[in-house]
């Protein structure tokens, strides 16, 4: 496999016409340094770092209290994630990122039936209750 070597690859990678180089941008593993250029050169393509499957965990902790609800929103989406970050996400003050992270199959269960009990959005209570549900009894 192949590694993304520097911050202007991946945006060319994100940006091309190509699936076959899109899907790389979202596969393929680059360094932290490449990582964190991105993220101060190209703030803009945050999401799209958030998105890829291999990114480290140093970069899932930064993006996972980024101002942007879009960049958390992607991240409450990976798993798995760090007990830590769950719960971090589970209190986000976003409620669609509260509504995303029920969905999560690697949430833990006592934090989505916390979420179905004591979420302060009743429209996240709801899709924390049926989520909790759905995966207590598919067991």
């Amino acid at each position: 496999m192949n590694n993304i070597n520097s911050a202007e690859e991946f945006l060319e990678l994100i940006s091309s016409d190509n699936p076959t180089d899109r899907m790389r941008a979202g596969t393929e593993s680059a360094s932290l340094l490449v990582w964190f250029n991105v993220i101060d050169k190209y703030p803009e393509f945050k999401v799209w770092v958030a998105r890829n499957r291999t990114v480290p965990k140093e970069v899932i902790d930064l993006l996972c209290v980024d101002s942007d609800p879009m960049i958390r929103h992607a991240i409450s989406t990976k798993y798995p994630l760090d007990i830590e970050l769950y719960s971090k996400l589970a209190k986000d003050k976003d409620e669609s990122i509260r509504s995303s992270l029920a969905y999560n199959r690697g949430l833990p269960l006592s934090l989505l039936k916390e979420m179905a009990k004591s979420d302060p959005s009743d429209f996240v209570k709801k899709s924390a209750s049926e989520m909790y549900k759905k995966r207590t009894h598919e067991k």
